[in-house]
């Protein structure tokens, strides 16, 4: 016998428990999701390769040039001979340039500068990778959450279809309610399986952000975790000096003022230290038919560059005091922008927090009282099938709303997380620093 009181009550209670149902056996969380990211994502792989790049490329900065070494010989007589004319030498020579001014040093502090704004960039790309994570989980978990719903709501559509046909065929229903009815069950259908195909998209996105081969990973997601209503003073409290974006920026600043005054150094003269070695062969005096003994020689010599097309130098410096100043603006306007992002993002949160609160402590229990109202007059006679059909969408409705305004809450938190990296303000451990390797 169909009961339509008791059938409410189980929607209801159906709802529910698709919007706020205990975590499945052995599903992954959204901890162990993000320390999976933090581990194995191929970007901050990569990242990290960039990093241990620029570190190899600061002795390089600031290397000495090479020594030359010269080997050859002087004053050869055309006859090949080395005993004949007393200038005749085997040479060897040495030369080596000297950085007296030490651009070389400016332009090893200007390397590692470099350094300090990749890892900065790393760290930054750390942020993005967990807060994208955060929000592809949300993604995958809330469409879920909504194709169990839409499920839940085609049985409860079957249910209202076999009641419509059963009263149009004895004669007492309308055949309007009957194919509303079996319309309105087509089109959760069509919801359920749209949403099924975002759930699968979104998890073989999260399989990505994991380093792993999509499909490959079927695990269920346990629900997102309570989080707290943190102030926004302290989300912007975290956009500060050591914001990665900021360090950054501020290094590039640093990088550019340095290669500014190395280019400057360059134009001053460097020494040019060149010392030789000649070895002579005894001299032979073909008048007397004797040889004689020769000391070897030796020669040392200091230059040093003129600085007479030293303009070039001093326009690349000025060039890189033009940057230097034009990354600082710009570190200055990215400050700004993000404290305005985090400031919406809060805003967002705040707002999804809020009516997430409203459908789900007052909406949803008032129209499920009213589905079971509209089922108890249906059956007294007082009101068609049509009045529990538009009840029962009503709350299908709110429930649908309940998951997408957490999904709204999940993603703000996500872009909080991607702008500051402080997931501990919403209860949660985030990985150490450092990423793959």
């Amino acid at each position: 016998m169909f009961r339509p009181r008791a059938r409410a009550i189980a929607f209801g209670l159906a709802l529910w428990g698709v919007t706020s149902g205990p975590a499945p056996v052995a599903a992954l969380d959204l901890p162990e999701a993000l320390r999976q990211a933090a581990a194995a994502n191929p970007g901050l792989a990569a990242r990290a390769a960039m990093v241990d790049a620029a570190r190899h490329r600061v002795a390089p900065a600031g290397a000495w040039a090479a020594p030359m070494l010269e080997l050859g010989v002087v004053n050869v007589p055309t006859n090949g001979a080395f005993n004949l004319d007393p200038m005749t030498m085997k040479m060897i020579g040495l030369s080596q340039r000297v950085p007296v001014f030490r651009s070389n040093r400016l332009a090893r502090r200007a390397a590692r500068e470099a350094v300090a704004r990749e890892t900065a960039d790393a760290e930054l790309m750390r942020y993005e990778v967990l807060g994208m994570t955060w929000e592809t989980y949300a993604d995958a978990r809330h469409a879920g959450e909504l194709a169990a719903l839409a499920e839940a709501h085609v049985g409860v559509m079957d249910r209202l279809v076999l009641s419509a046909r059963a009263r149009f065929e004895s004669g007492n229903g309308r055949l309007e309610d009957l194919l509303r009815s079996q319309a309105e069950r087509a089109s959760t259908q069509r919801d359920a399986a749209m949403f099924r195909a975002e759930a699968l998209a979104a998890h073989a996105r999260l399989d990505a952000l994991r380093g792993l081969p999509a499909g490959t990973d079927a695990d269920t997601l346990a629900p997102l975790p309570e989080t707290p209503d943190t102030a926004a003073v302290l989300w912007r409290t975290a956009v500060g000096p050591t914001h990665p974006r900021l360090e950054a920026m501020e290094a590039e600043v640093s990088r550019y003022r340095f290669s500014a005054r190395a280019a400057r150094r360059m134009a001053w003269p460097d020494l040019e230290l060149r010392a030789s070695y000649g070895v002579r062969e005894r001299l032979y005096q073909p008048a007397h038919g004797t040889t004689t003994d020769q000391d070897n020689m030796f020669s040392a010599s200091v230059g040093f560059m003129l600085p007479i097309f030293a303009g070039a130098r001093g326009a690349e410096g000025a060039e890189m005091d033009a940057m230097a100043r034009a990354s600082e603006a710009e570190r200055r306007g990215a400050e700004l922008e993000l404290l305005r992002e985090v400031e919406s993002a809060h805003a967002a949160a705040a707002a999804a927090r809020q009516s997430v609160r409203l459908i789900a402590d007052t909406l949803i229990p008032v129209q499920s009282r009213a589905v079971e109202a509209s089922w108890s007059s249906y059956r007294a006679g007082v009101t068609d099938l049509w009045r529990v059909f538009e009840s029962t969408h009503a709350l299908y409705d709110q429930a649908s709303a309940l998951i997408r305004l957490r999904h709204d809450l999940a993603r703000a938190q996500a872009r909080l997380i991607s702008l500051t990296g402080r997931a501990d303000l919403l209860g949660i451990a985030l990985p150490e620093r450092g990423g793959p390797r």
